[in-house]
């Protein structure tokens, strides 16, 4: 009977359907045929078939109860935490059903049944005894308590389901909010580059409205999954690239190169422009011959590992240039919660400012 009580209540059903309905029917066909077989067994007077008849007049007190447990007291007692007092009003109602149990078995209400005359009247000349109305509450309980944990653990999981939707709904409202927060400062700083191309009439403003292009239509709709492929997330960073060696020219060295093969893997989007943009916003000093800036991406199997290197500048005061790209803004700090948010665990990203300033970023993926 418990397996196949699992069976029947394993599947969670928001609405009565006719398979919900059928699953219930065959439930109880079980528990009677079960129980009838059981007074069979027990009993020398009667057939399996007169079990049947008087099982069947039982049978609505075991459902009026089973019922108003798990679908009234169960999730106004439990949503609360109110246990105890669930569990005494669970036993006082199979008391009281066991003692309509025995006021039928007493007043033989069931004797009609008795047709063939095999079947004899013990229920009914039976003393109304306390041990008598013990088992019978026990028996109930056994048949409610074994739903009504069923019932229970539904409960749990659709709750457990209902909190895990919740909180994917956070998590990606929250992952929206971070990484549209870093649109606006990039496109201040780009419109400001453009406008000092087009007042300077530099023919390199064209290109650079290209780019910006490329840039926005990737930042509306091509970033829109918690993942997107590498080598989109690079392309956006290349044109990133390219736009900033428009604005400082030639003087300023940046080397980027792309290791290993990036074909079906994922990243989270707008992270890696961050960290170049740190690097461009810190590195480059008023002498853009001694500045320089390193980008490396290695994609490999299991890993993929990007490093930000850029020179600092001399002509600040020491304290000043070792806290200045540290406390850089709100940009690195985003990324970090963004990462946090999708790997969890499962990523590395150390930062070191020396002589140099290295942004080290590792994701293990999933």
């Amino acid at each position: 009977m418990y397996f196949s009580t699992m069976f029947l209540f394993s599947k969670v059903y928001e609405k009565w359907t006719w398979e919900r309905i059928s699953r219930h029917v065959l439930y109880w066909c079980s528990w009677w045929g079960f129980y009838a077989l059981v007074n069979t067994n027990s009993y020398s007077d009667g057939s399996y078939a007169d079990w049947l008849l008087v099982e069947l007049f039982v049978l609505p007190v075991k459902l009026t109860i089973t019922y108003f447990v798990i679908y009234y007291l169960l999730p106004r007692f439990s949503e609360k935490r109110r246990y105890f007092l669930l569990l005494f009003l669970t036993l006082t109602l199979c008391f009281l059903g066991a003692m309509v149990l025995r006021i039928m078995e007493i007043c033989s209400l069931h004797s009609w049944l008795l047709l063939s005359g095999e079947l004899s009247c013990a229920w009914g000349k039976a003393p109304f005894f306390v041990y008598k109305m013990v088992y019978k509450a026990l028996d109930l309980l056994f048949v409610v308590s074994l739903v009504a944990i069923i019932k229970f653990i539904q409960q749990q999981i659709a709750y457990e389901r209902k909190t895990k939707n919740l909180l994917t709904q956070k998590l990606e409202t929250e992952l929206q909010f971070l990484k549209h927060q870093l649109q606006p400062h990039f496109l201040f700083n780009t419109l400001n580059n453009l406008y000092g191309l087009i007042l300077t009439k530099n023919d390199k403003a064209g290109d650079m409205v290209v780019k910006l292009s490329e840039i926005m239509s990737y930042m509306l709709y091509g970033s829109n999954e918690t993942l997107v492929p590498i080598e989109d997330e690079l392309a956006n960073l290349e044109n990133y690239i390219a736009l900033e060696k428009i604005r400082y020219g030639d003087e300023l060295q940046v080397d980027y190169e792309v290791i290993g093969e990036t074909k079906d893997k994922k990243i989270p989007p707008l992270v890696l422009i961050s960290f170049v943009e740190n690097a461009f916003k810190h590195g480059p000093s008023s002498n853009l011959e001694t500045s320089w800036i390193r980008i490396s991406a290695e994609v490999s199997t299991q890993r993929f590992l990007f490093v930000v290197e850029n020179s600092l500048s001399i002509a600040r005061p020491e304290r000043e240039r070792n806290n200045s790209q540290v406390n850089s803004g709100i940009g690195l700090n985003n990324v970090r919660k963004r990462l946090d948010l999708i790997y969890g665990s499962d990523y590395g990203l150390q930062i070191t400012q020396g002589e140099t300033y290295v942004i080290e970023l590792s994701i293990n993926y999933r």
